[in-house]
């Protein structure tokens, strides 16, 4: 429903599809955000947030057992927030919806809804920090801001249900 409408914003990037497969590379159902943060450093980011203040393109690291791979942080968090929005008011998340391969579940807290709801408003409030907005051309820019706010919308939907 959401990833279908939302699948080149969260996904369009060689970054969000690369998260994507990571995603669902995880042997876990449902998906909690301690699977997430045990294959990859983003709750680092989620920790200290001044780091995304540091540079431009943050990375974060997906733990792979055939090669070390990076993703941009606004990408990681874009299309996390798109999968946990799809599981939290759909009940499952069907990646073949969006380019993927696997239907998954996650199960997060109301307090990790609101971490990533505000890593993403972020994101949103600050493209010009993040290297992602500088590959879009200007409709292209605000194409993606305007599916920002409604995955923000709907991350606020799911926090108030918890």
């Amino acid at each position: 429903m959401y990833l279908e409408k939302w699948k080149d914003t969260s996904f369009g990037t060689d970054y969000g599809n690369d998260f994507l497969e990571f995603i669902e590379e995880i042997n876990s159902s449902p998906i909690t955000m301690l699977d997430i943060y045990q294959q990859c450093d983003l709750k680092k980011y989620f920790d200290q947030p001044d780091l995304i203040l540091q540079r431009r393109d943050n990375n974060v690291y997906l733990g792979n057992p055939g090669f070390d791979l990076f993703v941009h942080y606004e990408d990681a968090v874009i299309s996390l927030s798109a999968v946990i929005v799809e599981s939290e008011l759909c009940g499952e998340a069907d990646l073949t919806e969006a380019y993927g391969n696997e239907t998954v579940s996650f199960q997060v807290s109301k307090q990790e809804l609101e971490t990533i709801k505000s890593s993403l408003h972020f994101i949103y409030n600050n493209p010009d920090k993040f290297v992602l907005f500088e590959m879009c051309a200007a409709d292209e820019k605000d194409e993606v801001l305007n599916h920002l706010s409604e995955m923000l919308d709907q991350l606020q939907v799911c926090i108030d249900k918890k």
